[in-house]
Parts: structure tokens; C-alpha cells; sequence
């Protein structure tokens, strides 16, 4: 399964700190980015392992939402919204929800954003 996975400086930690956002917890660092990203790599496995261990629900990923709230401060929502043929609180809503997207929307959210 693939998750997005944000990686970037920490004045405070004086390091790379790697988090996956869907699998809460998942986090690591690293001296560098790369060291930060084998070590998320290995965070993910290991929550991911544990989770099947204990019949604990694994969240799909929702690449689509990961990716539009990654962009969310660079992009317009509302031009979003229209650009994508859906209604701007049916968007805000289910990204503030994490309700999945179906797959019509996802498709043309992803359309939306390659114009944007």
C-alpha cells in the first residue's frame, strides 16, 4: 500500500522528521532526508505489522485527499470544488472527515488538479 509520507526540517529536533498522516503515529527522523525516508519506510512496516498483529483496522490509503491536502495552501478550494464538478461543502466535508472519495470523484478531483 502506498501512503503519502511528508519529510522536512525540524529547527527544534535538529533533524528530518518523516510522518505518514494516515497511520497515526507513524513517524520518524533522520540526520538527512534520505535517512528519513528509509527510516519511515521502516516505521510503516512496523505499524502496519503490528496492526495485523493486533486486528487492529489498517486505514486505506486515500491518495487523492493526501494529495489535495497536501496542496491545500497552495491551491484555492472553492476553485477546486468548480474546477472538479463537485460542491464546494461536499469537499471541505469529506476532507475534514476523511470520508473517502468515490471513485467518480476522485477522478475528477485529479483531473482538476492537473489544470491547476
Amino acid at each position: 500500500m502506498k501512503y503519502l509520507t511528508k519529510i522536512y526540517w525540524s529547527d527544534e529536533d535538529e533533524a528530518y522528521v518523516a510522518e505518514v498522516p494516515s497511520l497515526p503515529g507513524c513517524i520518524a527522523h533522520g540526520s538527512s532526508y534520505e535517512q528519513a525516508a528509509r527510516h519511515i519506510r521502516l516505521a510503516m512496516e512496523l505499524w502496519l505489522g503490528s496492526a495485523k498483529r493486533h486486528h487492529d483496522p489498517i486505514p486505506e490509503p486515500d491518495l487523492v485527499a493526501e494529495e489535495v491536502m497536501r496542496l491545500a495552501p497552495l491551491i484555492n478550494m472553492s476553485k477546486l470544488a468548480q474546477l472538479s464538478g463537485i460542491n464546494k461543502h461536499t469537499l471541505a466535508t469529506k476532507l475534514r472527515r476523511k470520508t473517502r472519495f468515490t471513485f467518480e470523484e476522485s477522478t475528477k478531483i485529479r483531473t482538476a488538479l492537473a489544470t491547476i
